[in-house]
């Protein structure tokens, strides 16, 4: 129990810190998110037709649109732009739950790695540090890369999420793999 509970905790650390790091120090994801001086102009008018919180995708149809009406619009917007959006109506700069809640994520997800580890019957320094970076490795994969197919994501947003994962996952790789083969 003192090996999940003391790997859990460093490894939640390590992984936390990391992502702390990799978004301000390093600012890895700069270039993921873009600017442009139309911001104000293109925030105002978005404001004016959105009412509510939420992800956008435009154009888009309304909901309950049979199967006909899908294809026509697939069919006109071939060639044309579209926009996604994440919208929210009002920016708070208090992040503290944001931070709390990503904590508690890099928790769970360190204890359930550290839960499989637990049933490995090969606990040297490589099987751990394999089996943690595999983590990271679905982490990417199924998260980041799968949601972001769909979106025509450029390589920018997704090559330092990818970075993030490996370096990550392999840092609290290194950690559990000592933790787990050394000799008690």
């Amino acid at each position: 129990m003192k090996k999940i509970i003391i790997g859990t905790l460093v490894g939640a650390i390590l992984l936390f810190a990391w992502q702390s790091l990799s978004w301000t120090l390093f600012n890895f994801h700069e270039k993921a998110y873009k600017y442009t001086p139309a911001q104000d102009t293109l925030i105002q008018a978005i404001s004016k037709s959105l009412k509510e919180d939420g992800q956008y995708s435009l154009p888009h149809l309304p909901p309950g649109s049979d199967r006909k009406a899908m294809e026509e619009l697939d069919k006109n917007l071939q060639g044309k732009p579209w926009i996604s959006i994440s919208y929210v109506q009002s920016y708070k700069s208090n992040m503290m739950m944001q931070i709390i809640r990503a904590f508690l994520v890099c928790l769970v997800c360190i204890w359930l790695c550290c839960v499989v580890i637990g049933r490995l019957g090969n606990k040297s320094f490589g099987a751990v540090f394999s089996t943690t970076l595999t983590f990271g490795i679905i982490c990417f994969l199924f998260v980041w890369y799968n949601g972001h197919i769909w979106m025509h994501t450029h390589w920018d947003v997704i090559k330092p999420e990818l970075l993030d994962n490996l370096a990550s996952w392999g840092l609290v790789g290194l950690w559990l793999g000592w933790w787990y083969s050394r000799k008690s």
